[in-house]
Parts: structure tokens; C-alpha cells; sequence
């Protein structure tokens, strides 16, 4: 099914930041690798545009619309930023390569574990598998989008 693309008012069935031509054109452009495959390379571009809404806690203002289906368009006036389909294709890229960017486990891995009176437990890499990834280029495309943070209910702005 053809990528349902956001124009910027609210849709309630968009998939996507960026439409597979846009986003083949950008990744040529920067050296970027998207499955040659058309399905392929719209299935990775959803994923993408998933990736880019779990960063919607941090994004300015509030979505548009209560019906629409993406973190953007916001009230903010912001319109549709350039940056979320940047950000999706460089999203889109990882899971291209196989990349899980969401741990399905507590990233823990053990090494040993002792129960004699006492409980002891110790960890390979202290702990961490890398079971979850932060697409570093996404990031950075979002980075001008990043104002504010919702935690546990509080809002706070980060400036610099």
C-alpha cells in the first residue's frame, strides 16, 4: 500500500513524513541506503516515521488535531519542518539494515549468578547488550524540534 504521506493538516490515516520519492532523493543525495524494493524501502520509511514520533514528548506545542495519526502537525505554527523527513529517512536506513531500535528485554545480560546466603549477580558489559539504539542522525535532524520534555506529568524547556 502507497505511503499516506502528512500535508500538514492532520491527517487521520498519514503513515509517513516524507514520500519514497523525496526520501530516495534525499538518501542519494547523502549517501544514504534505503531498500531498492519500493514496498521495502515504504516499509522502512514507516518504521521511520515511528521512530521520529517517539521523540513526540519532547517536541514543542500539541498535535493539531485529536484524530490525526502522527505527532505532526503541532499548534505551534511550526507547519511541517523539513527536519521529520530527514529524520525518518535517516531512521528508515537503520531498520533497512535490520537494526532493532527498541529492546524487547531489559538489555541485561548475565554472566553468573550465586545464591548462598546472599544474593550475587554479575553482568557481561555491565549490564548492557545495546538492546536499544538511538539513530544518532535521526537525533540530530530533530534536534532543532527538541524544546520541551513531558516527564511524569512536568513539563520543562531545555535551552542553550
Amino acid at each position: 500500500m502507497a505511503l499516506i504521506v502528512e500535508d500538514g493538516t492532520g491527517l487521520v490515516d498519514s503513515d509517513s513524513y516524507i514520500s519514497l520519492a523525496d526520501a530516495r532523493t534525499f538518501a542519494a543525495n547523502y549517501g544514504i541506503t534505503l531498500p531498492a524494493d519500493d514496498t521495502e524501502a515504504e516499509i522502512t520509511l514507516r518504521k521511520g516515521t515511528q521512530y521520529v514520533d517517539l521523540q513526540e514528548d519532547c517536541f514543542a506545542g500539541d498535535r493539531l488535531t485529536d484524530t490525526q495519526a502522527l505527532a505532526y502537525p503541532r499548534d505551534d505554527g511550526s507547519g511541517m519542518p523539513k527536519a521529520l523527513g530527514k529524520a525518518t529517512v535517516y531512521a528508515a536506513a537503520e531498520f533497512a539494515l535490520g537494526t532493532d531500535v527498541r529492546a524487547t528485554d531489559d538489555g541485561k545480560s548475565i554472566a553468573s549468578e550465586e545464591v548462598t546466603g546472599a544474593v550475587a549477580v554479575s553482568y557481561f558489559n555491565n549490564g548492557k547488550t545495546g538492546g536499544t539504539v538511538t539513530i544518532t542522525r535521526a537525533m540530530d535532524a530533530l534536534k532543532s524540534l527538541l524544546v520541551a520534555c513531558k516527564n511524569n506529568g512536568f513539563e520543562f524547556g531545555v535551552y542553550r
